[in-house]
């Protein structure tokens, strides 16, 4: 007998941002990008100038959301990239949440 672990029945449900009339998905949470938003946490923001923090938190933007265009990302307003970057931190901290509360099970 063959056993078969689906790990696409456990995906968590589609989460987006809308911008522009347009949804861009966030991606789940890979070990990549995990690995990413730890680096950006231990990075000290106020030792970082001002171009420097708006690029780190875009490029952070770009690898949970990679669907939106660079073209797109450059009309947001700085505002608008840390909200969507607290949005995103948001989802996948209610995904690691929730599985880790399915783990206890």
């Amino acid at each position: 007998m063959t056993k078969l672990l689906d790990l696409d029945s456990i995906l968590p449900p589609k989460k987006s941002v809308k911008f522009g009339g347009q949804e861009y998905p966030i991606v789940e949470m890979t070990v990549g990008l995990f690995v990413s938003i730890k680096q950006m946490e231990g990075k000290d923001l106020t030792n970082m100038s001002p171009v420097e923090q708006v690029t780190a938190y875009a490029d952070l933007v770009r690898k949970v959301i990679p669907s939106v265009p660079d073209e797109v990302l450059e009309k947001l307003t700085v505002p608008q990239l840390q909200q969507i970057f607290t949005f995103a931190m948001e989802v996948i901290d209610e995904e690691n949440e929730k599985a880790a509360g399915e783990g206890a099970k």
